[in-house]
């Protein structure tokens, strides 16, 4: 199954490209906690998951074709 994937900030480094917008190939559905997982993303690294633009917990399972984003949590003052 074809999945958009990106990161923000410091989550780029974990999702293989700078593009916010790259494809990825998942060999079967699993929840995005897992795809978390699978990337080495370190637990609470990301904040918020957006798919297609909605915020969707980490039980969500991707379907074809989904835009997942990772948000890390915000900082700054």
């Amino acid at each position: 199954m074809k999945i958009k994937l990106g990161g923000y900030g410091i989550l780029k480094n974990y999702t293989g490209t700078p593009d916010p917008n790259h494809d990825y190939q998942l060999d079967h559905a699993k929840p995005i906690r897992e795809i978390i997982k699978d990337l080495g993303i370190p637990e609470g690294m990301v904040m918020l998951v957006s798919v297609n633009d909605t915020q969707k917990n980490f039980d969500y399972i991707p379907q074809e074709g989904d835009d997942i984003k990772f948000i890390p949590p915000v900082s700054g003052g």
